[in-house]
C-alpha cells in the first residue's frame, strides 16, 4: 500500500512539471545555489542578501544552473527562468509583502 502511495506521489509530482531539482549547499563561507533545470535557457537568481539584485547563474555540462553567494544569516530567495518567476520546490517558504512566495534559506 505504502509503495502505491508513493509511486502515485512521484508520477503526479512529474506530471505537474515537477521536474527540477533544488538544492543549497553550505560551505565554509559561502552557499551554492543549484537549480537542475537543462531545458532552461537563461536562469537568474535574486535574493534578500542584496536588496532582490538580479544574477545570472552558470550551467554547467550537467544542465544545473549554480550561483555561489557569501554566508550569511537566513535569507529569502527565488530564481527567475526565461523571464518569469520561478519558485523552486523548498523546504521553508514565506510570503512577500506583494503576495507572492519567496523561499527561505534557514542555516
Amino acid at each position: 500500500m505504502m509503495k502505491s502511495l508513493m509511486l502515485i506521489m512521484l508520477l503526479l509530482a512529474a506530471l505537474s512539471g515537477c521536474a527540477s531539482r533544488h538544492y543549497v549547499e553550505q560551505k565554509t563561507d559561502s552557499l551554492v545555489f543549484s537549480l537542475q533545470l537543462p531545458e532552461a535557457t537563461r536562469v537568474q537568481f535574486s535574493s534578500s542578501t542584496d536588496n532582490f539584485v538580479l544574477h545570472d547563474t552558470v550551467k554547467n555540462r550537467s544542465g544545473i544552473w549554480q550561483l555561489t553567494v557569501p554566508l550569511g544569516s537566513e535569507l529569502k530567495y527565488f530564481y527567475i527562468v526565461d523571464g518569469s518567476v520561478y519558485l523552486p520546490g523548498c523546504r521553508f517558504k514565506e510570503t512577500d509583502d506583494f503576495g507572492a512566495e519567496n523561499c527561505l534559506y534557514q542555516p
